[in-house]
């Protein structure tokens, strides 16, 4: 189990590695859990897409060891029991509060603190409306 993050884009996307088939030969072979636009649904679902989907939106991916309180089975099981999640939002229900709830037990999204701490009076609004996100998707997840 990893998180990983495609690289060069503005923001990061993360997910949780699923399956690796032993031999794999491509992304394609690989299976990543993550919020992913759903165009049937026209929203974004937790799914289990390849890593070749999942890649889609980068070019290319960072795996990250994260710290994890959880076992890699426990972490993907975590992970499989939001498949088809639909309550996607931004500031307090994104793909890294998926990905930190499942690997650490708590959803906590990097992006939104760092931008919402560090930025401009815009930064600010959004820092208390995603502190207050946070605190709700804690208290939900």
């Amino acid at each position: 189990m990893d998180c990983v993050n495609p690289i060069g884009l503005k923001f990061e996307h993360d997910g949780i590695v699923s399956a690796v088939p032993e031999g794999y030969s491509s992304a394609a072979d690989i299976k990543v859990i993550h919020y992913a636009w759903s165009e049937p649904h026209g929203k974004r679902l937790i799914s289990e897409t390849t890593l070749a989907e999942f890649l889609a939106v980068g070019s290319s991916a960072r795996v990250v060891n994260a710290r994890c309180r959880f076992s890699p089975l426990e972490v993907v099981k975590r992970a499989r029991s939001q498949l088809g999640r639909a309550d996607y939002n931004v500031l307090g229900r994104n793909c890294q509060h998926f990905s930190s709830w499942c690997y650490e037990g708590a959803a906590f999204s990097r992006e939104v603190f760092k931008y919402g701490v560090i930025g401009t009076s815009f930064g600010l609004v959004v820092s208390i409306v995603g502190i207050i996100a946070i605190g709700m998707a804690r208290a939900s997840w």
